[in-house]
């Protein structure tokens, strides 16, 4: 009877090594200070369209893909980018997760067509800029203007 502790120890041990080898914890926001530090890009724009499309992310794991069209209105960092230019933004948030899991929930806002926002961009996928997850993309103005 003394082996069986230890080996039922084992197995639990393992198996937590295991859930936590596997979870993801949500990602904190980050603070004003360290958008702008860690951003390559900061670009504010008026959004022209939103698309949106379910991406297979995984077994049991859809993703709700957003492509974001942006005039820019003003780079406050960054280069490549003009007053002017049209861009696209890609934002993701989680559409299905069985079981549903702990993890990155993508960006927490997404805009509609014609909202003023500010984008603080983490990286470059070919021609399109993805924002700083979760808080990379600020609505600048709460309603599109009329």
């Amino acid at each position: 009877m003394g082996i069986m502790p230890n080996r039922l120890f084992l197995i639990t041990a393992l198996m937590l090594t295991g859930l936590g080898a596997s979870s993801w914890a949500a990602v904190a926001p980050l603070s004003p200070e360290n958008l702008r530090k860690e951003a390559t890009h900061i670009l504010r724009g008026k959004v022209l369209e939103v698309k949106s499309r379910t991406r297979l992310n995984g077994l049991f794991r859809l993703d709700r893909v957003f492509t974001i069209r942006l005039r820019v209105t003003g780079v406050a960092k960054g280069k490549g980018v003009r007053k002017g230019d049209e861009i696209v933004v890609t934002a993701w948030r989680p559409a299905l997760r069985i079981p549903p899991m702990p993890g990155p929930q993508g960006h927490s806002s997404v805009p509609k067509n014609g909202e003023v926002v500010t984008v603080h961009v983490a990286s470059r996928e070919g021609a399109s800029f993805v924002p700083i997850m979760p808080n990379g993309i600020r609505i600048e103005s709460p309603k599109p203007p009329r």
